[in-house]
């Protein structure tokens, strides 16, 4: 009976091994038809970091979905929309960790879910959010007035802090008088080609060496044409600059490391 047993749970274990790699293997080559659409020089170059993406949410898929600190921040903090960023905690640790003193930047703050998580890491010097808060044709039927109220409110718990700074502006306004250097940038603003374009080479010019870039949908596709959605504009970005970045990770986000 022993033997028999021992034999089922090989078999099942087998099984579920066998699911997962068809999994990646399924949710890998989806990913890599979408970049080729727009590079098969790329679609061939991120096949590893591809791979490893899906490999790396499937290993930790309970911890995504029975994250404890999603829970811990609902509670805390005040949200009334969708939750589009906690599944990012697992990975973003990783980057925190290899970081001294957080400086943080985020283009594109919404509710603030990005922002408290910055914000309650110990390591943190400094984080500066930029968001007008102001109603655009991505999303519909959202009172802006709301998420700016909710979103002072989750910066304002357990006091306001020197550390933190908020420009309720543009990100191009910022950036024009921004002199500021930082280690960590953010990047989940305006998701148009040109604005998403002008985002990284502004991030890129106050990233300090060793610093990360985070872009947050690589495979947003808002635009009817392809060429004006996120990716293309990540793309000839990193092509642009691919002597000074290494492509860290690669799911739903992409994450640059400067030399």
């Amino acid at each position: 009976m022993k033997f028999i047993k021992t034999i089922l749970l090989l078999i099942f274990k087998r099984e579920n091994i066998f699911i997962k790699f068809l999994s990646i293997l399924k949710g890998s080559f989806s990913s890599i038809r979408l970049i080729k659409k727009l590079s098969f020089k790329y679609s061939i170059i991120f096949i590893p970091k591809i791979i490893y993406g899906y490999y790396f949410r499937n290993k930790n898929h309970e911890k995504f979905s029975k994250n404890e600190l999603k829970k811990y921040y609902d509670n805390k903090y005040r949200f009334d929309y969708d939750d589009m960023f906690s599944e990012n905690y697992i990975y973003w640790e990783k980057i925190i960790n290899n970081i001294n003193k957080i400086k943080y930047l985020e283009i594109g703050s919404f509710e603030g879910r990005s922002t408290v998580f910055i914000k309650e890491q110990n390591n943190l010097e400094t984080l500066v959010a930029v968001d007008p808060h102001e109603n655009y044709d991505e999303l519909k039927n959202i009172s802006f007035k709301k998420v700016r109220q909710n979103f002072i409110y989750n910066l304002n718990q357990e006091g306001s802090s020197k550390k933190i700074k908020l420009f309720k502006t543009t990100s191009d306004v910022f950036f024009s008088n921004n002199k500021d250097y930082f280690n960590l940038i953010y990047i989940d603003g305006y998701h148009h080609y040109e604005q998403v374009k002008k985002d990284f080479v502004n991030s890129f010019s106050f990233l300090e060496s060793g610093g990360y870039i985070i872009c947050d949908d690589f495979f947003y596709f808002n635009y009817d044409k392809i060429e004006l959605n996120p990716m293309k504009a990540i793309l000839d970005c990193y092509e642009f600059y691919k002597k000074d970045l290494t492509v860290e990770f690669l799911y739903h986000q992409i994450v640059f490391k400067k030399y």
